[in-house]
């Protein structure tokens, strides 16, 4: 993993979704669009609702997901169920078709995703993943964008590939609550995990509530 630009603050989610909406501005005054993936899980959630509220250019920008587990879209465990409450109707997200076979819906993903990404928020488990790649499992790729992995909980899921979301611009790494915290220290001494593998082709970010 290259260096790490750590920031660190209480008020994370404010800082966050304001450093969003910067980078957001600053790709869109050089592409027509501004391709997003999006981390699931409880943590972001806070900071969607915050850039729900701004005035982006929403119209110009397209969210994807990270990853998705294998359910249907209204479960509660869908990523896209959550992430598109708490982001908004304005939100353009591209989402994974679960009703479809599996293998089916990786494919179809992938005919979706652009050529790269211009940021891709990313959370961390306390185990080290990072999207639904965990360590010790193989993630079955099928295509160079999309991998099928099952998770130690026993769920099937879908997710970006590590040699996709190297291709990104920006990578930024949420982590908040202490219980990350050994994880943080982990990532920063460059551990072997999956999160240390991730890498933005231009910089690379960690935004924390914890104190390094």
């Amino acid at each position: 993993m290259v260096a790490l630009k750590v920031v660190s603050a209480k008020n994370i989610d404010l800082i966050l979704a304001r450093f969003l909406e910067r980078l957001f501005d600053l790709f869109l005054k050089g592409s027509k669009v501004c391709h997003v993936a999006l981390a699931g899980g409880q943590t972001p959630m806070e900071v969607y609702g915050l850039l729900s509220k701004k005035n982006l250019k929403w119209d110009r920008l397209r969210f994807y997901l990270s990853d998705e587990r294998y359910v249907p879209l209204d479960s509660e465990l869908s990523n896209y169920r959550n992430v598109s409450s708490s982001l908004g109707r304005r939100a353009k997200i591209t989402f994974f078709k679960t009703d479809m076979d599996i293998y089916e819906c990786g494919v179809d993903y992938s005919l979706q995703l652009p050529e790269r990404l211009h940021i891709a928020l990313l959370g961390v488990g306390r185990d080290g993943h990072t999207a639904s790649l965990f360590a010790g499992v193989e993630c079955e790729k099928v295509s160079p964008k999309v991998c099928i992995s099952l998770a130690p909980d026993g769920t099937r899921r879908l997710s970006l590939t590590e040699e996709y979301l190297n291709t990104s611009c920006i990578v930024i790494f949420f982590l908040k609550g202490e219980e990350k915290a050994q994880v943080l220290k982990e990532l920063l001494q460059g551990k072997e995990m999956p999160a240390s593998k991730i890498s933005g082709a231009i910089k690379t970010y960690i935004f924390t509530n914890i104190s390094p």
